[in-house]
Formats: C-alpha cells, sequence, structure tokens
C-alpha cells in the first residue's frame, strides 16, 4: 500500500493545530435544556406571587381603612345615640368597635347603664338569644379590662349580675374566666370580696350541667389550686369556698381529681384539698386515691440536709421559696394531725379492712408520708395510729404474701420501675419496725392465730406474739432477709449500666427493709421463732482487708456513695467488698459469731499496726507503768486511767502494785499482773455498795439513775469504768460482769426501746402492759402524766410531758403516756451515766466494732460464753508445772474428778482459777495465759490459785476422796488466791 507523504521545507517540523474561527457551539445537552427551563417558569411564578401578594396586601389595606373609617362612623353614632338609643344597638356598636385604648370610657359608661337596666336586661336575656349572645361577648371584654381601681366595680358588678345560667358561664371560663380572676385576686387590693363572689358564683350551677361542673372544675384546680399558693388563696378564697360547703361541689372535685393519673405540684392542691373539706365529709375509698396521688411529691418540700443543720445566724439567707415550703409543711403537719380527721380515715379503714382498693390506698398515703421526715412515723398521727394497729399490719402482709415470691425479689430490673408491692413492703417493714419497737412482749410466748377475733376488736394492741403466729414471723424473716440481700446489692451494683436510680422510694425501701430486719432478728432472740442457725445459714465471706484497714469506723454510702470522711490513703474497695461491708455494717447476723469475734480480734490488733514490726514499735514506745497501791485501788487507777489522763488504753499497760506496808511486789508484770488489777478494779467499781451501779431484779447491773446525789463528777468515773470494760474486750480479757440487757442495748444504741424496761423493773413493765390492755375506762385510774421519783428518801414528782400534771391519761393517750414513762426510765434517767460510758469504752473500742454484735453476744464477749463448760476441751489445752505431767496420779485423779462435776461446780472451779466463771469465746485454746496445774507440796496443803497466771495448785494426793474434798471446799469458799 502505498503512503502519502507530506513534508515541509519552511524550517518548522512541528504542525500546526487547525483553529475554528465560528465561535461557541450553540448546542445544549437535556440537563442544562430542563435545568433552563424550570428557572424560567419559577421567575414566573414569583412574579405572580409578588403580584398576588401586592394585591392581597393592598386589599387588606383597603379593608383596614375602611374599617377603621367604619369604626369611626360607629364610634360617632354610638356617641349621638347613648343618651337615648336602644341598649341592643349600643351593645352591638361598642363591640364592634372597640379598642381598649380609646374607649374605655364608653365601656364604663354603657356597663354603668346596663346595671341601672339591670331587670329589663336580666329578663330580655331570657327571651332573646341573640341579645344574650351581646351581653356574652360584653362580659368578656368586661374580664379583659379589670384593673386594680375604683371604676372596676362596674365591671364586677355587670361579671356578677349579668351571669345568670350554666351556659353563660360555660362560655366564659372558655373564654379563660379564672384566669382573669386570679390575676385580679392576687394584684388587687380594693374589691377582694368581689372576686371571691365571682370566683365562687359558677359552682351554684354545676348541678344544672355536668359540662360545666367539669369545665369549672378543672380551670379552677389550674388557676387557683395548682399555682403556688399565695396569701389571699390560702387565707381568703380557700377558708370563704369551705364555709360554703353547701353549694361547693367537693365531691365532685374528689371525683374529677380521681381520674387524673399525673399532677405537677401536686403538694399545693393537696392542701387545698384538705383545707376545703367539709367538717361534716364522710371520706371514702375515692377520697383516700386522691389524697395518695397528690401527695406524692410531698417529701420534695423537705429542706436539704445542709439546711436541716442552718444556724440561727444564717437564717435570714435562706431562700424564699424554701422558707414558703417549709411553712407549708408545718401547715400539713396540722391539717394531717386533725383528730377528728384521722378518726374518720381510721373508721374509713375499720369498716372496709377487707376492700384492697382501700387498703392499697391508705398504703399509698403512708408511704408519701414516710418519706417525709425521718421520724414521720411520730410526726404524723396518721401513721402513728397505724404503726399500732395490728389490723392494718395484719392486712399488709396478707396483701405481700399475695403477691409474694417473684414479684418481691427486689433485684434491679423489678426496682427499675415501682410498682404497689414496693410501696407495700416499704410501709410494711416502717409500720412493723414502729409497733414492735413498742411495748411488745406481753410475758407469754402463745402462738395465736391471726385470724382470732381479739385481733379485730383490738386495734391498738401492741403485742407481736398475739398479732402473728410463729410461722407467720419466720416467713416473714426469710421473705425480709432474702429481699435486704437483694436490696444490697441493689445499692452496690456491679457497674453503673446496671444501678438503679437512687430515688427517695428506693433509699427509703433500702434502710426500712434492713431496719426491719434487724428488728426481726432481735425479736428473735426474745421468741425463738426461727430455726437455730438461721440466720447465718448463707455463707458470707468477709475479705480479710477489711480488718487491715479499719473500713467499719467510716459508714459507707449506699448507691454509689463513698465512705464519710474518706480518706486517701485508704484503697476502695471493689463491690463485693462494698457488700459484704454493708452486711457488716447493717446485717452483721447473717455472718456467724465466731467469724466476727476473730474480726473483732484483727481490728484490735491491726489498730497497734499493720504487721507485727510496727505492733513492736508501738509497744515499745508505750511502755506505760503504772503504780497503784492495794489499799487505794480503785482512787490511784481513777486517777491514773481517768479522762483527764492521756493515756492510750490501746497500748501494753504494766502495772506496780504497792503493798500494804509501802512497798513494791517482787515481780514484772508479763500481762498477769494488769488482768488481777483488771478485774479488781471492776469489781470495786461496779460493787453496788459503791453507788455507780445497781442491781435489778435477777441480780444484774446497771447505772444508778441518783449517782449525782452521790458523787459530784459521776461523768468522769462512768467514763473511767467505761475505758475499763473497752480495755477488758480489746485484751481479750473476760471479767464477771452481768450486766443489764437493757444497759447493754444502750450500749450499741442511743435510746433503748420500751421493751428493755422489762429487764430494769418487771413490776411496771407488767403494770403498764396492764394499762396497755385494760378494758375500761382508763380515766377511773386517776392517772396523770406525771411520775413519782424517789430520790434517797426525798420524793419528787416529775412531768413527762409540759404540763403533765393537768392532763389526765384517757383511753386515747395511754400509748403515749406508756412510752413517755417507759422512755424517761431507759433514756431520761440514764443519759448521761450511758454517754459518759458509751464515750470511755469508745475511746478503746470503736462503737462501730461492737456493733457487730447484739446485747446478748456482748455480754458473751464481756463476761464470756453461757454455754456448759467442756472439760475435755480445757484438758486438751491445759499445760503442767512443777512434778505434775499429764499422765500423774494426781492429775488423772483431778480429771476424773472435775469430769463429774455439777455444772456449777465446773463454775466454781473456773472462776477459782481465772476470775470468769465462763469460758473463753472460742475455747480455751484463747485463754491467755493457758490454764496451768502446778504442785503445791505435800498432802496437807489446800488447793491455792493465781487468777492473774490462770495457774491452779495443787498438792500431791493420791486418794479421790481427799484430793475431792479439799478442791470442793477450795471452789466453794472461794479462797486460796494468791501472787506467786
Amino acid at each position: 500500500m502505498a503512503f502519502k507523504l507530506s513534508y515541509s521545507f519552511e524550517g518548522n517540523s512541528r504542525t500546526k493545530p487547525e483553529q475554528n474561527l465560528s465561535g461557541a457551539s450553540k448546542k445544549m445537552t437535556k440537563d442544562i435544556l430542563l435545568q433552563k427551563t424550570h428557572e424560567e417558569r419559577r421567575k414566573r411564578q414569583e412574579q405572580r406571587l409578588k403580584l398576588q401578594s401586592a394585591e392581597l396586601l393592598q386589599s387588606h389595606i383597603r379593608s383596614y381603612i375602611d374599617r377603621k373609617h367604619k369604626k369611626e362612623e360607629e364610634r360617632i353614632l354610638f356617641d349621638e345615640l347613648e343618651g337615648s338609643g336602644n341598649i341592643q344597638v349600643l351593645l352591638s356598636k361598642l363591640l364592634f368597635f372597640y379598642d381598649p385604648r380609646e374607649d374605655k370610657a364608653r365601656l364604663f359608661k354603657l356597663a354603668n347603664k346596663l346595671v341601672q337596666l339591670n331587670e329589663g336586661i336580666s329578663n330580655r336575656m331570657v327571651t332573646d338569644s341573640s341579645f344574650c349572645w351581646l351581653i356574652k361577648r360584653f362580659l368578656v371584654q368586661c374580664l379583659k379590662n379589670m384593673k386594680d381601681n375604683v371604676e372596676t366595680m362596674i365591671l364586677l358588678q355587670c361579671l356578677y349580675i349579668f351571669t345568670t345560667d350554666a351556659n353563660m358561664f360555660i362560655y366564659l371560663i372558655q373564654k379563660d374566666y379564672y384566669g382573669y380572676l386570679r390575676k385580679q385576686l392576687e394584684n388587687g387590693k380594693h374589691h377582694l370580696q368581689e372576686i371571691i363572689l365571682l370566683i365562687y358564683k359558677p359552682f351554684k350551677f354545676t348541678n344544672d350541667s355536668d359540662i360545666l361542673s367539669n369545665l369549672a372544675l378543672s380551670e379552677f384546680c389550674t388557676h387557683f389550686l395548682k399555682p403556688s399558693l399565695t396569701h389571699n388563696v390560702k387565707s381568703i378564697l380557700i377558708p370563704y369556698m369551705k364555709s360554703q360547703h353547701r353549694d361547693f361541689p367537693f365531691e365532685k372535685l374528689i371525683l374529677y381529681l380521681n381520674g387524673i393519673n399525673h399532677f405537677e405540684n401536686s403538694y399545693n392542691l393537696l392542701y387545698c384539698v384538705l383545707d376545703l373539706e367539709p367538717d361534716d365529709y364522710e371520706p371514702n375509698c375515692s377520697s383516700i386515691e386522691v389524697l395518695s396521688k397528690l401527695s406524692s411529691n410531698i417529701h420534695e418540700l423537705k429542706p436539704p440536709p445542709d439546711l436541716t443543720e442552718m444556724s440561727d445566724d444564717d437564717e435570714e439567707e435562706e431562700n424564699p421559696e424554701t422558707v414558703e415550703k417549709r411553712f407549708l409543711l408545718s401547715d400539713y403537719l396540722k391539717i394531717l394531725n386533725r383528730c377528728g380527721k384521722v378518726k374518720k380515715w381510721l373508721n374509713l379503714f375499720e369498716k372496709n379492712n377487707n376492700n384492697e382498693k382501700v387498703l392499697v390506698a391508705f398504703t399509698n398515703l403512708c408511704h408519701n408520708l414516710l418519706l417525709v421526715y425521718k421520724d414521720s412515723m411520730r410526726k404524723y398521727l396518721l401513721l402513728y395510729k397505724f404503726g399500732l394497729n395490728s389490723t392494718f399490719l395484719i392486712k399488709l402482709w396478707e396483701y405481700l404474701n399475695k403477691n409474694n415470691s417473684r414479684q418481691l425479689e427486689a433485684k434491679g430490673t423489678s426496682l427499675a420501675v415501682w410498682r404497689n408491692y414496693h410501696t407495700a413492703l416499704s410501709v410494711f417493714c416502717d409500720m412493723f419496725t414502729f409497733y414492735t419497737a413498742t411495748l411488745t412482749d406481753s410475758g407469754k410466748n402463745n402462738n395465736y392465730s391471726r385470724y382470732k377475733t381479739e385481733i379485730n376488736t383490738i386495734s391498738e394492741k401492741s403485742d407481736t406474739s398475739h398479732t402473728f403466729a410463729q410461722n407467720d414471723l419466720f416467713e416473714m424473716s426469710k421473705l425480709l432477709k432474702n429481699v435486704a440481700r437483694g436490696l444490697i446489692e441493689v445499692a452496690f451494683p456491679m457497674s453503673r449500666a446496671s444501678s438503679v436510680p437512687s430515688t427517695p422510694e428506693v433509699i427509703h425501701l433500702y434502710r426500712a427493709c434492713l431496719n426491719c430486719v434487724h428488728i426481726l432478728y432481735t425479736l428473735d432472740l426474745r421468741k425463738k421463732f426461727c430455726p437455730v442457725n438461721f440466720w447465718t445459714l448463707d455463707k458470707i465471706h468477709i475479705p480479710p482487708d477489711l480488718a487491715r484497714k479499719d473500713y467499719l469506723s467510716k459508714k459507707i454510702s449506699s448507691f454509689y456513695g463513698s465512705r464519710e470522711d474518706e480518706d486517701e490513703h485508704i484503697p476502695p474497695l471493689s463491690t463485693i467488698e462494698q457488700r459484704s461491708l454493708a452486711i457488716l455494717e447493717e446485717l452483721p447476723f447473717l455472718v456467724s459469731f465466731n467469724t466476727r469475734i476473730l474480726l473483732l480480734r484483727d481490728l484490735c490488733r491491726n489498730s497497734l499496726g499493720e504487721d507485727d514490726y510496727q505492733r513492736l514499735h508501738h509497744e515499745l514506745m508505750h511502755d506505760n507503768v503504772i503504780v497503784i497501791r492495794r489499799t487505794h485501788i480503785y482512787e490511784d487507777a481513777f486517777d491514773k486511767i481517768s479522762q483527764k489522763s492521756e493515756l492510750d488504753l490501746k497500748h501494753k499497760v504494766r502495772i506496780q502494785f504497792i503493798n500494804n506496808v509501802g512497798l513494791e511486789e517482787a515481780g514484772i508484770d508479763g500481762g498477769g499482773i494488769f488482768k488481777e488489777f483488771l478485774n479488781e478494779v471492776l469489781k470495786t467499781a461496779f460493787d453496788p455498795n459503791r453507788g455507780f451501779f445497781l442491781l435489778t431484779a435477777d441480780n444484774t447491773l446497771y447505772p444508778n439513775p441518783n449517782v449525782h446525789l452521790i458523787v459530784e463528777n459521776f461523768t468522769d468515773h462512768y467514763y473511767f469504768i467505761g475505758r475499763l470494760v473497752g480495755k477488758a474486750i480489746f485484751e481479750n480479757i473476760l471479767v464477771d460482769l452481768p450486766l443489764a440487757e437493757f444497759f447493754l442495748g444502750k450500749l450499741l444504741v442511743e435510746r433503748a426501746p420500751a421493751h428493755y424496761l422489762k429487764s430494769l423493773d418487771p413490776v411496771l413493765y407488767r403494770n403498764l402492759l396492764y394499762l396497755r390492755d385494760y378494758n375500761g375506762d382508763i380515766s377511773d385510774l386517776g392517772l396523770d402524766f406525771t411520775t413519782v421519783n424517789n430520790d434517797l428518801g426525798e420524793t419528787r414528782v416529775k412531768d413527762l410531758k409540759p404540763n403533765g400534771s393537768n392532763i389526765p391519761v384517757t383511753n386515747e393517750n395511754r400509748l403515749e403516756y406508756i412510752q413517755l414513762l417507759a422512755d424517761l426510765k431507759l433514756n431520761g434517767q440514764l443519759k448521761k451515766q450511758c454517754t459518759a460510758f458509751r464515750d470511755g469504752l469508745n475511746s478503746v473500742v470503736p462503737l462501730a466494732w461492737l456493733k457487730l454484735f447484739s446485747h446478748t453476744e456482748l455480754q458473751v464477749i464481756i463476761g464470756g460464753d453461757t454455754e456448759e463448760i467442756d472439760v475435755d476441751d480445757l484438758r486438751e489445752h491445759t499445760t503442767y508445772g512443777g512434778e505434775f505431767v499429764a499422765d500423774h496420779p494426781t492429775i488423772i485423779l483431778f480429771w476424773k474428778i472435775v469430769s463429774r462435776f455439777t455444772e456449777v461446780q465446773k463454775k466454781q472451779l473456773l472462776k477459782f482459777v481465772t476470775s470468769c466463771s465462763r469460758p473463753p469465746l472460742l475455747g480455751f485454746k484463747e485463754l491467755n495465759p493457758s490454764f496451768c496445774i502446778q504442785s503445791s507440796g505435800t498432802e496437807n496443803r489446800m488447793p491455792t490459785s493465781s487468777t492473774c497466771l490462770n495457774l491452779l495448785k495443787i498438792p500431791i494426793i493420791t486418794e479421790e476422796g481427799t484430793l475431792k474434798t479439799k478442791l470442793l471446799a477450795a471452789i466453794e469458799q472461794q479462797a486460796g488466791f494468791e501472787l506467786s
């Protein structure tokens, strides 16, 4: 194929591009063409809209100008006809052209004319509907133009005269009738009485129209009862409405409110409903349900915790809103505590106690009141009465049983939505705790059935054993123990994602349930309705770190709280450790006694140092030697270890005795001499002849309530004695001190409950029980609110409450009398003594550690185990000295004799050797020094002992009869104490 070649010989080898000089291409793509078309259409549309808008605007302007001219013409015509014109014409013209800036004077003139012609106007309104319509519109203008001045009076007169039927009020209320009147009520000063009449007037016609009834109640609540309660509403409007109870539809108000499920700021509405209630009104289920709904957020009125502790100097700076809430809360107390009102509520419950709706309504109301104060049970009369009402408790327990098992599992998913059974559980726990904390024991342990008729006839018989059967109490303990464990898991969640919001309801349920479980445990100590080891059936692990670091001394807060006064040097606890700590603080009895004893030992040991080196260092740095004269053992000990002394009894204390002739006794105190010293001083301090302590009927010790008449600085002495008891506990030295049950209880709690009175004064206790269950008229007994004290032969009358000598004891206030008298005997008379003793005890062993134990366990810690003495355990942990060994004939005879001793003789032997008749808590392996038997020579000697060394010295005897005779003679006479 031939190729066409092109050659150029111009000297430029590059070809030039072709150029088109005809201009840009006129061709368009389809998309560009469509876009251009749309844009042109849009512009045409905008142009049309502009033209239309201009025409509409011009039309409105022309209309406005025409109306303005027309109104001016009508205004001129109105002025011309005002003197002699037709009222209907004048009304229609005024309503047509009325402008508040120009026509107020015309409005007032016409209103005045209408008032003058009121009879004719009223008659015409009945026959002429079009005229009536004009009057309605005119009255709306009257509402809108009300001001706080004298001229407004004529408008108020028009409103009052021409509102003649239900339809008129329906129209006006729809036009914000109550809204305008609320503004006048708050801002006005001249016409309050007329405004009150207008507010009330619609309710005169509510029987004629259900529409008006619902509308008036709705708007009345919205504008007057729900907003903040001002002085005019509380002091003028509400009292007037209540005084007109024949016309005011209170029952319809209750039904209307009962149909509403949610209220905001309902505590204001609650106050109004309570205050509006007629004196002769009989409550019903609906009214209680309304009160329970409206009181749902009454707890929001209580001030924050930091404000409750505010001093008097800071009161001027208190927030006005907080002051208002505080006063409103005090008003609630007055209204809710009216005896007549509470009596009607109680009668309603008694008549309908089988009605579950009534029970739930009262339960919800009680729950809302319980959230307000920590001591709501004693502040609100309704709670106090229900707290002592056995029928209410029984029905509540039956309701819980009916909704038992799955619903009461207090896991996170269950508490995420608050339900009726949570409310019932919370209320039951509080009520049962209060019920049981009152005078509960009748001295019997009868297994009464809860369905006996006596319970329904005695509504305030506060005896748990008569209210619940043994099996009920056991089922109650089983349920609430499981719920409490679940609540602790909820309070200390594994992660924030699984946590439950710490609402007031949840926190209250947590506290109420734990307190109730504690009460049930205390009750079980007396009633024995739970099987042995029931409370410690579940094994609970206690981490060792809880003892190494003193976490127990600082209260841990639930629901992601922190320890009080949190120490940066103490590492944070894991969730499992927090739960264990919470159980130790709140429910320590779920942990076995031996575990808690070992924990107490570890806490005492670790308080001197975290390891042996630190403890040895502290012991060397605090080597305290105290010189004590045997002739003045108590006086010298008080001088050296009293409150004025800076001696820290947690550290080792060595005693140097001075004998009767003034010489130092030989020997170095290795612990035994201090033990002897401690026993002797406490024996002297607790001697009733010394005056600091007295004996109860069962020969147990308690502080002397009249000690102030004997010793002036008695609190220093009780502080000193408390320190010594604390030292005995700290050093694990058992002392034979039979302390009264109520006194032990007061060492663990601030105020002893009334049932402890049985251990202080059994006769008074029985008398109070008789008074509680007396079926006649108590006023016939001639009692008043006073008590007679015998102060060392001088009789004094003391009032139990202000003006108590003039207040007779009646059937209604007998429980208050019982509580006040028991509180005086247990707490009032002994307050200073017990406080000083507690402070002294706390200075050595923190009370937070001792609260791990019950009062009975505390007696065991102080004085030893109450179980029978295990001779085999004693023999296994006995050492021998001198010529004696385990298989020595005399030793074999000794153990043979001891094994045949009675329990009393065994205790005498133990006291003879160790100064305490009870064995150590965890067995004789704990006895320090160990129980030791040493030979004392020939057969003609008597057995002796050295209690400071736990040493028994017996002669070498090979005849069983002789050894037994001498041994019994020594231990029964408790003779032969010496320092070897």
